[in-house]
């Protein structure tokens, strides 16, 4: 079954995503799934990405794009690098896509959320949304988010 997943991510972070996808592909971590990631911000006139606060009017946009994603979605992965602790579109994404999957999976909404460090992430911190709305976040470890993936999120799981 291949998982359809939104991969959440702060913008700093950008670099690793492509890093990220690229296990899709690879013969040691074939990962199986549907990457949704809304990765390109709006940009002004002159070509530099515009980066607003999700509650900011400004960011409308590219929060319905975000939903429209999430409808199409099954999981949720958050790559945690340094600073993703303190992204504030990171911790929006959780708790949307926590309250979009509750309607339909209520108590085992958390089993649709996994966060997972970055490789080389040391010192990075746990993003605070992740709390008692997804299982336990991991390090860097592309068989276990597979094996992951590869779980029906309404079925029975262990935290």
């Amino acid at each position: 079954m291949v998982a359809s997943v939104y991969v959440s991510f702060d913008y700093e972070d950008q670099r690793h995503l492509q890093g990220f996808a690229r296990l899709k592909q690879s013969l040691r971590h074939p990962l199986d799934f549907r990457d949704h990631a809304v990765v390109d911000a709006d940009r002004n006139e002159s070509g530099t990405p515009m980066v607003f606060p999700p509650g900011d009017p400004r960011s409308q946009s590219v929060r319905d794009a975000i939903v429209a994603k999430f409808a199409q979605c099954s999981k949720l992965v958050v790559l945690i690098g340094e600073e993703t602790y303190r992204s504030e579109w990171v911790a929006w994404e959780i708790d949307t896509f926590f309250a979009m999957k509750r309607t339909t999976s209520g108590d085992r909404t958390w089993w649709r959320i996994r966060g997972m460090t970055l490789r080389g992430a040391m010192n990075a911190i746990i993003p605070q949304a992740l709390n008692g709305q997804s299982t336990k976040a991991m390090s860097w470890d592309p068989e276990g988010l597979d094996q992951w993936l590869e779980l029906d999120p309404d079925a029975q799981q262990p935290r």
